[in-house]
């Protein structure tokens, strides 16, 4: 199935038996928002997952401040939201598609190739004056013995290996926190040595709906895999599903930008 989905095309397949949509609102300043607002309404029969509840493995000195779910855990969090081997999945936000795009790739790293993010994320469902719902669905938990795919991420030793070669390496944060002009949250500013700066926002318009794929960011060399990162591991999928949008298989580097700075030897760039 595509990677993007409408709301008029979720409105009609709502009721399929292998459908399962999933809620993965999110606020970093308010981690208990984005569960509060799924509370008071979702799209109908729709499912909770939470970032760092159930998207984000355990925190440590190194790994970043999102590091991958482990593959128990992903599974744990596969079989509760319900999904089978054939199911559709469908992951939506309001977060311009960022938490929507963290489940859409995590579900691919568990080998599950079904799934899709609601282009334009609740503010597309409600502008469509559909229905949602407070009701909590009944779940009924699955088996499913999942198969992480170890080509769609590197490590730190990877990343270093594409600098020597002069690989593609994409920082996926704001161009300010590229530049290190400003860093709200990491303790160190600046960016990977080599890398150049796709901002993932850039993807999507003001209204949170995608732009057309020739509007979107990424330029590489043909036949290249480019390394992505962000901040954490989190917004960096929202560049690597426009990516395989264009028919190009990028790679996640998991820890990101807090992993690589949590390794002191490690040198930073901060442009003037």
């Amino acid at each position: 199935m595509k990677n993007l989905v409408t709301a008029e095309w979720l409105s009609k397949h709502l009721h399929d038996e292998n459908l399962v949509v999933v809620d993965c609102r999110f606020d970093l300043g308010h981690s208990s928002s984005g569960y509060e607002a799924y509370l008071t309404g979702h799209i109908p029969g729709a499912v909770y997952a939470d970032l760092e509840k159930d998207l984000t493995g355990e925190v440590g000195e190194h790994g970043g401040r999102h590091p991958l779910p482990d593959q128990e855990q992903l599974q744990r969090l596969v079989e509760r939201l319900g999904i089978e081997q054939d199911s559709k999945v469908i992951a939506y936000d309001n977060q311009y598609s960022a938490m929507a795009s963290r489940l859409w790739f995590l579900l691919g790293f568990a080998g599950h190739k079904q799934r899709a993010v609601l282009n334009g994320g609740m503010e597309a469902w409600r502008g469509k004056g559909l229905k949602v719902e407070s009701k909590l669905p009944s779940v009924q938990e699955s088996h499913y013995p999942i198969s992480l795919d170890s080509s769609m991420i590197v490590s730190m030793n990877d990343v270093k290996q594409a600098q020597s070669e002069g690989r593609t390496i994409v920082d996926s944060r704001a161009p300010e926190r590229f530049s290190g002009k400003e860093e709200p949250i990491d303790a160190r500013a600046g960016h990977i040595p080599g890398a150049v700066n796709y901002f993932w926002r850039d993807n999507l318009t003001e209204n949170q709906k995608w732009k057309e794929p020739l509007e979107r960011v990424g330029e590489v060399g043909t036949g290249e895999e480019p390394i992505i990162y962000c901040g954490s591991g989190v917004t960096a999928c929202v560049n690597i599903l426009a990516f395989q949008e264009a028919g190009i298989h990028a790679k996640l580097y998991p820890g990101s930008y807090s992993d690589w700075i949590s390794y002191s030897d490690n040198t930073v760039i901060t442009l003037s």
